[in-house]
């Protein structure tokens, strides 16, 4: 629940408060029975990944790059292997911090490739949304670059098929 609503806060541009119950979240986990922190494949456990994901999430979207990128480090580190789609999403966020600190054109190569290598059987609604902040993250002074009508018709065209 603090999880969602962290996110929440984050997407309304409450970016402080969004902040606060993230670290909220954290303290919550710091109080969960190893049981439920080793429960990965539940819909009932809380593991680390799962923490760290929303931080990612959550630093991403208030802007705090340092954060998130700290995060998205730990979350990738976390994730096994198999789980490609989590992993692509969370690499999705790195992809939006880099165009929010200025690297426009990289950040917008980074998605597209991610993308384009992830197998289609992995692609959904929700990783769709993730790529679109990538979009939505680009200055509108930037959004007239080959890059982002790349992206957006990568983006129409893979969602359609």
């Amino acid at each position: 629940m603090h999880a969602g609503r962290a996110q929440a806060l984050a997407l309304a541009g409450r970016f402080a408060e969004a902040e606060r119950s993230v670290r909220r979240v954290q303290e919550v986990t710091d109080r969960m029975p190893a049981t439920v922190l080793a429960a990965a494949d539940s819909i009932f456990g809380w593991p680390e990944h799962r923490l760290r994901h929303t931080e990612s999430y959550v630093y991403t979207h208030t802007g705090n790059t340092q954060a998130a990128m700290a995060a998205q480090e730990q979350t990738l580190s976390l994730y096994p292997e198999s789980h490609i789609r989590l992993r692509t999403q969370v690499q999705l966020h790195r992809a939006v911090c880099l165009i929010k600190d200025g690297h426009v054109g990289d950040g917008l190569r980074y998605a597209a490739t991610l993308i384009d290598e992830l197998p289609r059987e992995h692609h959904t609604a929700i990783l769709y949304e993730v790529a679109w902040k990538v979009v939505a993250a680009v200055p509108v002074e930037e959004r007239r670059r080959v890059e982002v009508q790349q992206m957006r018709e990568r983006l129409a065209e893979s969602a359609s098929e």
